[in-house]
């Protein structure tokens, strides 16, 4: 277990020392330990590496967690505002949650920065909403066709506060870094990209053996709640067609629920500690390990799905209902004020 703990975000730090020291980041580096980590392992965007730098004066183990509380703060904040109710059992019961904070990932902390980005815009904030895009989107592969499509919302409504000031924060971002380190970043970016592409699996999660289904699943989930809500929808999306490799590269179903079904029954999500229990693979073969990825993942689609038990549940108050028609942005009253 100790090799897994936060095992993602201490590769990330050490590409940011190894690029401190004047290395490249995206190629081989080592840990002080003697750990050694082969091109491609880091591949973020190089505007991450200038935000991270602050954090190398703390011991990785401390930043990490910091981050991963973080993420935890931001996730429960979000879900209690959009739901009602507590969501921090979401973090223990559905094992993609799981798995991503053990290993310091950042996903989930992307996917944060995506939603309130969301409700930010709906409430009027434009520069808190350009921020929370310009950050979020430093995990293209999680965000992308969320964010594009609030971007397109910010397009069609004439946000031109918004739209201006995430183009200059792009630019301050993207084209700061080059001016530190060099254009030459980016050539060394794309290298690691390349290098990083070969070490994941080339099929998302709709691919064979259990895709299809996960698909008809996600559909189903889509029809009954989530019609009318594109933002929503393509964040599920973007989820399904994320590049297969571990269980946490899922976390983005769990804000898509609890969005569209902020009534979700627990016991699915723990149906996803029981699988790899149960079903645990004689042999380890791509398609194996696809299927009991798919299998895992599909339990959190299914609390948006199943029914409810009859046991009695703690609500904090009636939440504001997001998945309607109207895309269009709220006034800076909130997301229930009538629009004119």
């Amino acid at each position: 277990m100790e090799q897994f703990w936060l095992s993602d975000w201490r590769s990330l730090m050490g590409a940011v020392w190894h690029w401190l020291s004047g290395g490249d980041p995206y190629g081989a580096f080592s840990m002080p330990d003697g750990t050694v980590y082969e091109a491609g392992w880091y591949a973020y965007p190089p505007a991450t590496l200038v935000l991270v730098a602050p954090l190398a004066l703390l011991p990785w183990q401390v930043s990490g967690v910091l981050v991963q509380l973080l993420s935890i703060f931001g996730f429960e904040r979000w879900a209690s505002r959009m739901s009602g109710r507590v969501a921090l059992p979401w973090l223990l019961l559905w094992l993609p949650l799981m798995q991503g904070l053990v290993i310091g990932q950042t996903t989930l902390l992307a996917l944060v920065g995506l939603m309130l980005a969301e409700q930010a815009l709906r409430a009027g904030h434009d520069r808190r909403a350009a921020l929370l895009l310009a950050l979020c989107l430093l995990k293209p592969q999680a965000t992308i066709l969320g964010a594009g499509w609030l971007l397109l919302l910010a397009l069609r409504e004439r946000r031109w506060q918004l739209l201006g000031a995430f183009a200059g924060l792009c630019a301050l971002l993207w084209g700061g870094v080059a001016l530190i380190a060099g254009p030459q970043i980016y050539v060394q970016w794309y290298h690691g990209l390349n290098a990083y592409r070969v070490a994941l699996p080339d099929r998302p999660l709709l691919a064979l053996p259990f895709g299809p289904g996960l698909g008809l699943l996600a559909v189903a989930l889509w029809w009954r709640h989530g019609r009318h809500d594109h933002f929503g929808a393509l964040v599920l999306l973007n989820t399904l067609l994320y590049p297969l490799s571990v269980i946490y590269i899922a976390v983005g179903i769990a804000f898509v629920v609890i969005r569209w079904r902020p009534t979700w029954p627990w016991y699915p999500l723990g149906l996803s500690w029981l699988i790899p229990a149960v079903f645990i693979l004689s042999e380890r073969t791509p398609n194996t390990i696809a299927g009991l990825t798919q299998a895992i993942i599909a339990t959190g689609l299914l609390a948006g799905l199943l029914p409810r038990l009859p046991f009695p549940s703690i609500r904090r108050y009636a939440p504001p209902c997001y998945n309607t028609a109207d895309e269009r942005p709220a006034p800076a009253g909130g997301p229930d004020r009538p629009r004119a």
